[in-house]
């Protein structure tokens, strides 16, 4: 047969661990035999108040549709995106998911060998994405707090370097840049480096003090991204959309996929994006859960990261067998994610979704002591 496949495979590609996300119910279901309506999922970030029902019925209207390939560049969706955020519709660009529009940024301008430069622990997929394109990942460690030193950032770039990806809101610390820091930072920054700011969980956001790249976008090569699967709870219909400037977008539009998000998905993000009412009762519901778990939290001795974001940074003392025993109690959270072995991240859930974790978490920890 010739050589095995190992051996044709570009060498970067057996670099990548593949991506995990956290554990679908019906895993869950399917391995220990709980009633799906029973499970609590607080793993991914999505929000558990689901889609606004505006969304739901614009997707029953557009499923006659669904024979037709959608409208490529979003005519719609970018013209409501635009009234929105205030933006020009010349510099929107649709994606599947924030992580299409990262993923076409960093295919657009960074060459074999070039560097990449992001934080760590952050998402997963912008070391499997600078591996894909061949690219050097370069990873800057968070400080002891999980808090960002933009210094650090500057410091690593060399010639070499092509790009560096903001996550702000941090995932998974929920920890943010603030605006003088990020006021240094782009003054300081080279111009001929591409910036990817990673938004995703902007509208959680409740201090006026969060540095969002927004005001540089026509200041330096700057690229936002946002989504709609977390506050506007279309997690599975995968949509997301980039903001950039005029010539920036136009060269973005050139390696996009045709076809690349769905007229459901173009549909459903359209009425998430007129129901502000929804994505306001979404963001009450999850203030009032994080304060909630904050107090719980430290009544359990459990040391946690004050966020910016729907989900919680926590030390637990023995996590994985933790994460394990809620598990078979019908409760996921995610582990794994990269802070520590102790650390997991626990999505902000309902107001039932949440006391039912800590009192499973209560019962657990004591049979740890």
């Amino acid at each position: 047969m010739g050589k095995k496949i190992e051996e044709l495979v570009r060498q970067d590609i057996k670099k990548i661990a593949p991506y995990v996300p956290g554990k679908p119910m019906e895993e869950l279901q399917r391995a220990l035999g709980i009633d799906i309506e029973k499970i609590v999922k607080l793993a991914s970030n999505e929000n558990p108040l689901g889609p606004s029902p505006k969304v739901v019925e614009a997707i029953k209207r557009c499923a006659d549709k669904i024979s037709r390939y959608p409208e490529g560049p979003g005519y719609y969706l970018k013209n409501k995106i635009s009234d929105v955020f205030n933006q020009p519709e010349e510099t929107i660009i649709l994606g599947s998911g924030s992580s299409e529009i990262i993923s076409m940024g960093m295919e657009l301008f960074v060459n074999p060998g070039e560097e990449v430069i992001y934080p760590t622990p952050s998402f997963l997929i912008y070391k499997i994405l600078a591996y894909k394109i061949g690219a050097v990942p370069v990873e800057v460690p968070l400080q002891e707090d999980f808090s960002y030193d933009l210094n650090m950032f500057l410091k690593k770039i060399t010639p070499k370097t092509k790009l560096i990806i903001l996550c702000n809101p941090n995932n998974p610390t929920g920890t943010i840049i603030y605006k003088q820091q990020i006021e240094e930072f782009m003054r300081q920054v080279p111009d001929d480096i591409i910036i990817i700011s990673d938004e995703a969980y902007r509208e959680y956001v409740d201090t006026e003090d969060f540095g969002s790249a927004y005001p540089y976008v026509y200041k330096k090569n700057v690229i936002i991204t946002r989504t709609f699967s977390k506050i506007y709870g279309l997690a599975g219909l995968r949509i997301g959309f980039g903001i950039a400037r005029k010539e920036i977008i136009e060269f973005m539009e050139r390696i996009r996929p045709p076809f690349n998000t769905t007229i459901p998905a173009q549909e459903a993000a359209i009425a998430a994006l007129d129901d502000q009412e929804y994505v306001k009762k979404s963001f009450e519901n999850n203030i009032k859960g994080r304060d909630y778990l904050y107090t719980a939290f430290s009544s359990l001795g459990i040391d946690y990261i004050k966020t910016q974001a729907n989900f919680i940074l926590c030390k637990i003392p023995n996590a994985v067998e933790v994460v394990k025993k809620l598990e078979k109690r019908g409760i996921i959270i995610r582990g794994g994610i990269g802070a520590g072995p102790d650390y997991v991240r626990i999505t902000i859930g309902t107001e039932k979704e949440n006391a039912l974790l800590i009192e499973n978490l209560k019962e657990l920890l004591g049979e740890e002591k």
